[in-house]
């Protein structure tokens, strides 16, 4: 009687076990990044904010694409490497700003469905400060928004641009 027990426990509990990995990125996710991003390799998944992140490197460029559980596509964020990478425009706007004294910490793109074009965003920290901002910008070079975001940390998220 033990011995049986002892199996139905251990069959239980690799059935939880087996339940939990899926549910971190059930089929329907898995189907919704691949028709967006049919050449991502090494997704690693996480979850912020109650939205599911695919995260995988495409051309040398850091992607996060956000899906709700119900695998909608809500936004993808794109790391790139230099103000080169961005329109010129955006990248003249900034250089012309009062923001182009501080140190780039990163630059991303976001494209958002339904919203055409992509928004630009430059984050930027003051020199020996704690003081960060993120500066929005449209395809055109147009200033979008400024956010002060020293005390949130800068993370972007879909609940910015609605």
């Amino acid at each position: 009687m033990k011995k049986s027990e002892f199996t139905l426990i251990v069959t239980g509990l690799l059935l939880l076990l087996s339940f939990s990995i899926f549910a971190n990125n059930p089929a329907n996710l898995q189907a919704a990044l691949q028709k967006l991003y049919p050449n991502a390799t090494n997704v690693e998944w996480s979850k912020k904010q109650g939205y599911q992140i695919a995260t995988f490197v495409q051309n040398e460029i850091g992607i996060n694409v956000w899906f709700t559980n119900k695998a909608k596509w809500v936004m993808t964020e794109s790391d790139v490497n230099s103000l080169e990478a961005v329109p010129t425009p955006v990248a003249e706007a900034f250089m012309e700003s009062t923001l182009a004294a501080m140190q780039v910490q990163y630059i991303r793109i976001i494209n958002l469905p339904n919203q055409e074009p992509p928004v630009y965003i430059i984050d930027v920290q003051a020199w020996n400060s704690p003081e960060e901002f993120q500066a929005f910008y449209s395809p055109d070079g147009k200033l979008l928004q400024t956010l002060n975001v020293t005390e949130t940390g800068g993370l972007i998220y879909p609940g910015l641009f609605n």
